[in-house]
């Protein structure tokens, strides 16, 4: 998964402090994206965005889960909250892999496509392919 794009009613530290962002990785946007994709109503804790959220399945409750890749950048606005979801699936005994990019914001791939942690990006997705990390 890159940059799982999960959101919720309660903001983590790391979206609250980007709320103001004023560019296309902050939560002003993410929050637009939200408000059009799901149903009429519905809030951010809904299951399709909150997979931790009051009406989500419980993880204990997921079978066959395969290993899973997981890319974050410590500066993305979601850092926290993937984070915390590749925590809860490790704690629940589901194979899962974090991968965290030191300085990059959210899809920084798609902002520096040519750029070294681009190329590092492929590089670990190869990897992971050919056999996990």
């Amino acid at each position: 998964m890159l940059w799982p794009y999960f959101t919720g009613e309660e903001r983590t530290p790391s979206e609250a402090a980007s709320r103001d962002a004023g560019d296309l990785t902050g939560t002003v946007l993410f929050d637009q994206t939200w408000r059009l994709a799901l149903p009429v109503g519905a809030t951010r804790d809904h299951p399709a965005a909150n997979p931790f959220g009051p009406g989500s399945v419980p993880l204990h409750e997921a079978t066959a889960f395969p290993l899973a890749l997981v890319v974050d950048a410590d500066r993305d606005v979601l850092h926290d909250r993937i984070v915390d979801y590749v925590a809860r699936f490790k704690a629940a005994g589901k194979p899962v892999d974090l991968v965290v990019f030191a300085g990059q914001g959210h899809g920084f791939f798609v902002f520096e496509p040519w750029g070294e942690a681009s190329d590092e990006l492929i590089r670990v997705i190869r990897r992971f392919v050919h056999g996990g990390l």
